[in-house]
């Protein structure tokens, strides 16, 4: 006679049933998703991620860079003037789109810097069509120095420009003033 078969009482953990045998998959749940997997790590609790701070605002070098970019965007838009005998004022759109890069990505956050990127970006329009009026009255008269005109007959050559403005000119000083604010302002929240 056979008697049936009883569970070994011994306190042996590979003696328990299910030992060496592959978990069965699990019906999914309603829906069609497969249940979640259960969380090994959920008895230890995890501190939370702290977010990686921003740089601190450096307003001294955003305005090193602003001024720097400032002088070659105006040598620059000079040299474009020279060389190509007119003014081209959507230059004076990336005056103020590299004046302002620089200076948001140089200086950060600060509500100074954007006020200071428009006054660079007007600066730097003005002194590059100067310079460029210079160069190019210098180019088109030997007997005219470039450093006496704009060093020496700096007044002289004011009143060219301010008689050659017209309603574009202000037109494209806005839009570079513009340009150097949003931008500034742009970079520098997201650097």
């Amino acid at each position: 006679m056979s008697q049936p078969w009883q569970q070994p009482s011994s306190n042996n953990p590979y003696a328990q049933p299910g030992y060496g045998q592959q978990p069965q998959p699990q019906a999914p749940a309603p829906g069609g998703y497969p249940p979640p997997a259960a969380n090994p790590y959920a008895a230890s609790p995890v501190p939370p991620v702290a977010a990686i701070p921003p740089r601190p605002d450096n307003v001294g070098a955003g305005v090193l860079a602003g001024l720097g970019t400032a002088l070659g965007a105006a040598l620059l838009y000079a040299a474009i003037i020279r060389f190509t005998n007119h003014e081209i004022g959507y230059v004076a759109l990336a005056v103020g789109l590299l004046i302002g890069a620089a200076m948001g990505k140089a200086g950060g956050r600060n509500g100074v810097l954007p006020v200071l990127g428009i006054v660079f970006s007007l600066l730097a329009v003005w002194l590059g069509q100067l310079v460029g009026i210079a160069w190019l009255a210098s180019h088109m008269d030997p007997e005219l120095s470039f450093f006496h005109l704009f060093f020496g007959q700096f007044g002289d050559l004011l009143k060219a420009w301010q008689h050659s403005l017209d309603a574009k000119d202000f037109l494209f000083f806005g839009i570079a003033g513009l340009e150097g604010w949003a931008v500034t302002r742009r970079v520098g929240r997201n650097r």
